[in-house]
């Protein structure tokens, strides 16, 4: 065992970007929680490629939405366009403590956003500090536009690791097209801000997150030059479709619902490819069910980070009802245990595939959907 033990990180480098991997390397060197981290990824590996229903390890991964509020109003998100979806508010430190003392000795890594922008959360720099307490990898995306000078030493005080900045242009009249309501040049003071106060020079590592769309395609040259000009990681990323929808309407029609946005450069257009009504997304499987858990502010599961809708959750570690179930009892709960059933299914084209959809569809699981449509892309 002791010879394949030192393999280890190599494989859990596979499972992250590579710009995580400079952290992941301190987890290994830190050492804390080292051997329940290890086990739990070896031994959901294998859950995972035998397509288990019932899990024994933990996720290793995470998404936790500290709010799902926002300051921006971004033309394909749906956060503020469908207000009455899911509820609006804001994880407690209480609540994230209550989760991550049960499941952070096993997670690698922690991503605190998903709907909302996590800055807004008065409590965001002590849910990060207790994250970092596990010895986790621990990262969040925000759109900067709200940042006091206290708030900024709070967040690099707290140990994150990894700020990804979503700055979609490299002036306001490209950048503001999406992101609707926001101030470029505050960004950048804000930018500013937080470099100055950096440790080392270089932690957190800042990544500026470029989505590219027809508006902004121009600038990508420019804004690579200015991000490495601020020491930032430059990190040009293909537009997705209205993102409510990834999982609800065929890919036919969710790209054509956003043609005015995909960009004339096919390196990044990521539907850079002849697509009719019939058309399945690109991705084969979900793994989302085996190795990661999606936890949003009000401590509710939902089966990836695709589903915005609260009517499609599985469960809840936390319920305004009082039930308090553990992280393990939700992470094999019916709905979950059924999810998982139905992709293995679908993947082994096993005779069962048809009274599983059937009853997923009766109960109300939109993982039918993906089988129909396709898998969530990556």
């Amino acid at each position: 065992m002791s010879l394949f033990l030192p393999d280890i990180d190599k494989l859990v480098f596979r499972e992250f970007p590579p710009f995580t991997h400079p952290f992941l390397k301190d987890v290994f060197k830190d050492k804390k929680f080292l051997g329940r981290k290890k086990a739990n990824f070896l031994l959901n590996r294998l859950e995972m490629k035998t397509r288990r229903s019932r899990m024994i390890s933990y996720p290793y991964y995470l998404v936790i939405d500290p709010t799902n509020i926002c300051n921006l109003k971004c033309p394909l998100c749906p956060t503020w366009q469908d207000l009455k979806a899911r509820p609006k508010g804001m994880m407690t430190r209480e609540t994230f403590r209550k989760i991550f003392e049960e499941v952070g000795p096993y997670v690698f890594a922690i991503n605190l956003c998903n709907w909302g922008e996590p800055l807004l959360n008065p409590d965001i720099g002590g849910i990060i500090k207790y994250a970092k307490s596990f010895n986790t990898v621990v990262g969040l995306s925000t759109n900067l536009n709200s940042l006091a000078d206290e708030k900024a030493q709070e967040i690099v005080d707290s140990g994150i690791d990894i700020l990804v900045v979503s700055l979609d242009g490299d002036s306001q009249e490209s950048y503001g097209k999406y992101r609707v309501g926001g101030d470029f040049g505050n960004v950048m003071d804000n930018l500013k801000k937080l470099i100055s106060l950096r440790k080392d020079g270089n932690h957190p590592l800042l990544v500026w997150q470029f989505l590219v769309n027809k508006h902004n395609e121009s600038e990508i040259e420019k804004a690579k030059e200015r991000a490495r000009q601020l020491g930032m990681l430059f990190m040009p990323s293909p537009m997705r479709t209205s993102m409510g929808k990834e999982l609800l309407l065929p890919l036919f029609e969710r790209v054509k619902d956003v043609e005015e946005w995909l960009p004339l450069n096919p390196r990044y257009n990521r539907y850079n490819y002849t697509i009719t009504p019939e058309t399945r997304t690109r991705q084969i499987t979900c793994n989302w069910l085996w190795k990661a858990m999606v936890i949003n502010w009000d401590g509710s599961v939902s089966p990836c980070c695709g589903v915005f809708e609260k009517k499609w959750d599985f469960e809840a570690c936390c319920s305004a009802e009082g039930k308090n179930p553990t992280i393990r009892e939700v992470w094999n709960s019916h709905r979950y245990r059924l999810a998982r059933k139905l992709i293995s299914a679908h993947m082994k084209k096993s005779k069962n595939l048809p009274p599983l959809l059937q009853l997923a569809k009766k109960e109300g699981l939109i993982c039918a959907q993906c089988i129909k449509y396709g898998f969530l892309e990556e």
